[in-house]
């Protein structure tokens, strides 16, 4: 990976965070998860992804058309000031701030809570600090990393790889019950950890 595509990639992690302030901040403190806190396994990761907060996200994929999301959600986006568009699912409080290319083709989906991150930080019920986290390093397998953490790793983020344009990459974040986060970027054709970073406290 070049400096231009790890600045890039540390820039879109940033980007992550910041987006989860306001939201995780205002659940912090929040119900505690009722599962087990070491349910790390697939069956974990896939019930949270089937998870109703995850629909809108999930209907929309890298190198898909502007025009034909629009037309299969039937509405517009919002622009933003970085001038992506956000849909907002008004059944779940959660939206998708997207970015497309010149071609109108998605290069970056994150999900964006809007109402408070408090069933996200249930699905995750992470247990992760800024130790493990630095342990987290690049070249890293996705079941190495699942071993070394405790929770389920939420995947917030997909876009297309900082380093190829034709290949993706993917991050899951752990987030805790007080709203530290990690944030773990992966090479989606590897499942090996590209970035990571780890916020103590998003209030």
């Amino acid at each position: 990976m070049d400096k231009k595509a790890k600045r890039r990639l540390l820039l879109v992690v940033g980007l992550i965070l910041a987006m989860l302030v306001s939201a995780a901040g205002c659940s912090s403190g929040g119900d505690q998860a009722t599962e087990s806190k070491n349910t790390s396994g697939n069956g974990a990761e896939q019930e949270v992804s089937g998870n109703a907060i995850f629909d809108l996200y999930n209907q929309i994929q890298i190198n898909d058309k502007k025009a034909e999301i629009e037309k299969v959600l039937g509405a517009t986006g919002n622009t933003s000031p970085e001038g992506s568009y956000i849909y907002l699912d008004p059944d779940t409080g959660y939206a998708v701030n997207v970015f497309f290319d010149s071609k109108d083709l998605v290069t970056l989906k994150l999900l964006v809570p809007t109402t408070g991150a408090r069933e996200l930080i249930e699905l995750s019920n992470a247990s992760v600090t800024k130790e493990q986290g630095a342990k987290i390093t690049k070249g890293m397998t996705r079941s190495n990393v699942k071993k070394a953490l405790t929770g389920v790793g939420v995947e917030m983020l997909r876009m297309v790889n900082p380093s190829y344009a034709d290949k993706e990459a993917y991050a899951l974040a752990w987030i805790n019950t007080d709203g530290s986060i990690l944030v773990v970027t992966f090479d989606a054709d590897t499942d090996t950890v590209l970035a990571a970073e780890f916020r103590d406290r998003l209030l």
